[in-house]
């Protein structure tokens, strides 16, 4: 828990720029748990925000990622939950301001029964609940069913085929059609303590109700290579019909990581780049490449991402392209230092707009740990954004005073100043 105190220079993001204090109280807790039976992670935080100036209105915001496995029967009966809340985009084209954000949460939770054949061979089928609930217009049900034939190949391989059916149904008033989904695919997987690789491909086909069908291709590569103790690269590929809920669930904090056992904890955490972060319940075709090195040296620790995604709405018009990266970098001055500093780059156009923005972000930071539970930070940074759009450009400093308490270890600091 702690209180933090920030300045923002033009927290509009407007070329009249507009000066703002806010504070923030906020709260957070971190779980996680590994047994025979269950398996379960947890981040969740909530904040109340003041704007003291008065520009935007007073706000309290929710921040959870997690997921659980209860094996109920080993090997045979098993239940997922997995929930995401974020605060996710308005509109593409807009600054990402708090007037431009708004929370949204997405769930999915159901059972899976296993079958083992024989050593080598078993069928799975399973079934989802889900809910994508935006603040306003746009909330859906979701009801997913899938059936899946395993071959296990060796030790570390498994080969499967794989069919998912999900029928999506919008709370009224509802701004588009419901629809059917389903994919079939084929699916490799080897994992390793390692090294490891996933090659998913496969066809969706999309009916909506009352509409046109939709067909597009599935295919998903996914693959981590350890090159030293020390270091790794992990691989990340996608060409797949997606939605706003589909996107925010693949953020969630999974209990069954491609990073094996084994695998050392700053590259098990090097997740890659999410989706589009637009709330719509417009279905898209989305494709992306994004490729992460991340390297932990003693003290000194580093990420390198870099990404090139396209993103084509069905019925929205603002499909875009976007390419961009983002490096980070930590290093533990001490027991009780740690300085921490990240850059971030991204080019996107909008072909039906004629638009064309670059965006940039540094911030620079120190933690010092007064205690084992107290601690203070301070960061410094800016927003910028170059736009051939007119009154689209923009700059903004930022300053952040953050004092927090903490139960658990220099871990969870970073955590909680987000």
């Amino acid at each position: 828990m702690g209180f933090a105190l920030v300045h923002e220079s033009n927290i509009t993001r407007t070329p009249d720029p507009r000066a703002e204090w806010t504070e923030a109280v906020f709260g957070s807790v971190a779980y996680s748990e590994t047994t025979v039976d269950f398996t379960a992670r947890l981040l969740a935080q909530a904040d109340k925000r003041i704007y003291l100036r008065k520009t935007y209105q007073d706000q309290t915001l929710y921040f959870a990622n997690g997921a659980a496995v209860w094996t109920i029967a080993p090997q045979r009966l098993s239940w997922t939950v997995e929930d995401v809340a974020a605060q996710s985009l308005l509109s593409l084209t807009a600054p990402d301001t708090p007037a431009n954000r708004v929370n949204t949460n997405a769930l999915s939770t159901g059972p899976e029964f296993t079958f083992r054949v024989n050593p080598a061979n078993m069928s799975t089928i399973g079934a989802r609940y889900g809910r994508y609930d935006i603040q306003g217009p746009g909330d859906n049900q979701r009801y997913t069913s899938y059936a899946r034939w395993v071959h296990q190949l060796s030790e570390p391989e498994k080969l499967s085929l794989n069919y998912e059916a999900t029928h999506v149904d919008f709370t009224a008033p509802a701004l588009l059609p419901n629809f059917l989904r389903q994919d079939t695919f084929l699916r490799y997987e080897r994992l390793s303590p390692l090294d490891s690789l996933i090659l998913e491909g496969g066809t969706t086909h999309i009916q909506l109700y009352g509409g046109d069908e939709l067909h597009g291709r599935f295919a998903r590569v996914a693959a981590l290579r350890t090159l030293t103790s020390e270091s790794a690269l992990r691989l990340v590929l996608w060409d797949q019909i997606s939605d706003s809920a589909t996107d925010l669930l693949r953020a969630v904090t999974s209990t069954t990581s491609t990073a094996v056992p084994g695998t050392p904890l700053a590259i098990a955490t090097a997740a890659p780049l999410t989706g589009s972060t637009l709330t719509t319940g417009d279905v898209y075709r989305s494709q992306s490449g994004e490729l992460s090195y991340v390297a932990q040296s003693g003290r000194i620790g580093y990420n390198l991402q870099g990404y090139a995604r396209r993103v084509d709405y069905t019925t929205l018009d603002q499909d875009y392209h976007e390419t961009g990266g983002r490096l980070t970098f930590t290093w533990i001055q001490s027991g009780a230092v740690r300085i921490y500093a990240y850059a971030d780059y991204a080019k996107r156009t909008i072909p039906s707009l004629d638009e064309r923005d670059k965006y940039r972000t540094a911030t620079l930071g120190v933690t010092y740990r007064i205690t084992p539970s107290l601690f203070v930070s301070a960061e410094g940074g800016r927003i910028e954004r170059e736009s051939d759009a007119p009154l689209q450009s923009f700059m903004d400093s930022r300053v952040m005073l953050l004092l927090g308490y903490s139960t658990g270890g220099p871990q969870y600091t970073a955590a909680l100043r987000r």
